[in-house]
């Protein structure tokens, strides 16, 4: 049985798929993560089978990690995995990286249904409000980001 927490690097299948990245070239991590974006955003209907809603939301929180306000999330990919961070040019994948956030984690995305207690709903709703917020500031400085509750 799968481990399935309400942090972006907290399930089974988010450590997979950083994992995965990590084992790709440093250089290659930006082209993959722009890559795999493309195709949640162009492929929505192969969501539960070629994708899930955890990969994405760890994918969005390596760019968010990378940017300003993501410090806290670069603890965690170190504490979860080896990892390397992106470079700040990482920067360009936040337009991308916030629009899938939000097919999957949207106010009634699939990231949301299914937590057990009310505790990891509201866990799990943080976690996306918090990365939201993040790339939401890259994306557009002067716009604040869409509230989730």
């Amino acid at each position: 049985m799968g481990t399935f927490g309400t942090g972006p690097f907290s399930s089974d299948g988010a450590l997979d798929f950083v994992e995965e990245l990590a084992e790709k070239p440093p250089e290659h991590h930006l082209d993959a993560l722009r890559h795999m974006f493309a195709y949640v955003l162009a492929n929505r209907d192969l969501l539960w089978r070629e994708f899930f809603p955890d990969q994405v939301v760890a994918a969005a929180a390596l760019v968010a990690a990378a940017l300003p306000g993501g410090e806290h999330l670069q603890a965690e990919l170190s504490d979860e995995t080896d990892m390397a961070l992106l470079p700040a040019s990482a920067s360009d994948l936040a337009t991308p990286a916030l629009e899938a956030l939000l097919f999957v984690a949207g106010p009634d995305g699939p990231w949301h249904q299914g937590w057990t207690t009310e505790a990891h709903r509201l866990d799990a709703r943080r976690t996306i409000n918090d990365l939201d917020a993040i790339l939401s500031a890259a994306v557009s400085p002067d716009v604040s980001p869409m509230s989730r509750d």
